[in-house]
């Protein structure tokens, strides 16, 4: 027969203290010496008991979760991502739960409507597209309920949090520009015809700003990063050349790429400068020039404005804005002499 897990009752009759003195030693409350937290601790763990969070949690009104709502962890950024915020959330002294919405919206709404409901008592989202459940969105920040959003916030009627790519970027630009490249194309999951946004945005306004053309020509859109590389290969033979540089989505993006192009017998740089964007540990690997972003700093600033809203949560929406850094690698290099 299994044995009965440890209760609070005999915790009490171990260690001779009140059940108020046992929660104020696991809450971290005053009212208690240190070395009394200190027994009633080390007594918890000698027989194996720990408050049960639901219950405790249930009478105060919240559950002690933060929710974490991510596309794919095909994309190794938001793996890499997930391990840094877990950290903070642990840190802060809640847990974390995590779902993924496999890219469908419809799992993504009813993940929300369902945490929403008392499984969580605030979600960190990485939208799948930025407006399509934006009804949902409203619904949820309409009841008080804290709605924090990654690489972006929504035009600003959401709290959100994201990277400045603006100077990265022009320092990559600039240094394709002055190794002889004129044109650069994107590759990466903006619909045709869409309204620029993100990198892509960033991606055209710099090229402005240094001057340099942009090789809409061909620039592949709308591509999911693990199909990114043999659909822009497919496309860039139909068209019977290649451009001679890329800014990628992301890295995930980047890498379907090289690894394409070196299966087709192309060289990066060689035959075309390739650039990504996250710095996840894979880049690093294949010598990926990118823009690194910091993980642990983007988890903690979550942690921070997480707290600040569910302590004002009549506040207005509060954005911030993280700083990159370009890392120069192995696929930047001169412009290929083409005939």
């Amino acid at each position: 027969m299994p044995e009965k897990r440890p209760t609070l009752k005999d915790l009490i009759k171990k260690t001779g203290f009140s059940h108020g003195a046992i929660s104020r030693a696991f809450n971290g409350q005053k009212g208690i010496s240190t070395a009394t937290k200190e027994r009633i601790l080390k007594a918890a763990r000698e027989i194996g008991y720990h408050p049960n969070p639901s219950a405790r949690n249930f009478k105060r009104g919240y559950s002690g979760r933060v929710g974490i709502i991510l596309p794919n962890l095909r994309n190794t950024n938001y793996s890499e991502l997930y391990e840094q915020l877990d950290r903070a959330i642990s840190a802060s002294g809640s847990s974390s739960i995590l779902a993924l919405t496999h890219d469908d919206m419809e799992t993504e709404a009813n993940t929300i409507l369902h945490w929403s409901a008392g499984e969580t008592d605030a979600m960190v989202i990485n939208p799948i597209r930025a407006n399509t459940n934006l009804d949902i969105y409203q619904k949820v920040k309409s009841w008080g309920y804290p709605l924090l959003f990654l690489y972006g916030n929504l035009g600003g009627d959401f709290d959100g949090i994201g990277f400045e790519y603006d100077n990265s970027m022009a320092q990559a630009l600039k240094y394709l520009r002055d190794v002889g490249h004129q044109s650069v194309a994107y590759v990466g999951q903006i619909p045709p015809g869409a309204k620029p946004l993100g990198k892509y945005s960033v991606l055209l306004r710099q090229l402005e700003a240094v001057d340099m053309q942009f090789d809409e020509k061909h620039s592949v859109f709308d591509v999911d990063g693990q199909e990114a590389g043999s659909v822009a290969m497919d496309r860039w033979k139909r068209l019977g050349s290649y451009p001679t540089a890329i800014v990628a989505y992301n890295d995930y993006t980047a890498g379907s790429i090289y690894y394409e192009a070196r299966y087709r017998g192309l060289s990066i740089p060689k035959d075309f400068s390739l650039l990504g964007s996250d710095d996840v540990a894979e880049a690093k690997l294949i010598g990926l020039s990118t823009i690194r972003t910091d993980r642990t700093a983007l988890a903690n600033e979550v942690m921070r404005m997480l707290k600040t809203r569910m302590e004002h949560t009549e506040e207005p929406p509060q954005y911030s804005s993280l700083r990159c850094e370009l890392v120069l690698r192995d696929t930047l290099g001169p412009s290929p002499r083409r005939p």
